[in-house]
């Protein structure tokens, strides 16, 4: 059975068992950032790039997730290098480790929002709503194992269209 959900406007608040949104907050110059490259035990480094993604999924039509992420071994952040919105949808893990898309929760990150997801949180692969769309990407990469894990589900979880996206 096909779940459907509406995507929410991305919110610190609203992310935060997830991860971190990157954005400056307050009145100081700066506002810091935890990421967390975990995993002290294991032997890797920390990998950077750049990702650029050229096609979008529209804002006008719903969109399907089948499958779900995580990296075991750090927190993954995603910066936004070219003003688009993005979406953004996670879930818990279920009591045997796997997601668990009866709690996904979906948001449309605006311009200028990155995010970090937390080790271990399950998300959906990028999906970008303007294209092309470029991101700064950092994560610890391992010197042994995997530095991924993906689970398709067993059916697709509908994304609605966002009503009111940032824009």
């Amino acid at each position: 059975m096909t779940r459907t959900i509406s995507p929410a406007p991305l919110t610190a608040e609203a992310f935060a068992p997830y991860g971190t949104v990157i954005a400056h907050r307050g009145e100081t110059r700066r506002h810091p950032i935890r990421l967390d490259h975990g995993d002290a035990g294991r032997d890797g480094a920390i990998a950077s790039w750049v990702t650029r993604i050229d096609a979008a999924i529209g804002g006008d039509t719903a969109h399907e997730i089948t499958a779900f992420e995580r990296h075991p071994h750090s927190d993954q952040a995603f910066v936004p290098l070219s003003g688009q919105r993005y979406l953004v949808v996670v879930c818990d893990g279920t009591a045997d480790d796997r997601p668990d898309p009866a709690t996904a929760r979906a948001f449309v990150a605006g311009p200028g929002q990155g995010i970090v997801y937390h080790r271990n949180a399950w998300h959906a692969g990028m999906q970008v709503y303007d294209a092309p769309a470029e991101f700064f990407v950092q994560m610890k990469r391992v010197a042994a194992g995997p530095d991924d894990e993906f689970v398709a589900l067993a059916s697709p979880l509908r994304i609605a269209c966002p009503e009111e996206a940032p824009a």
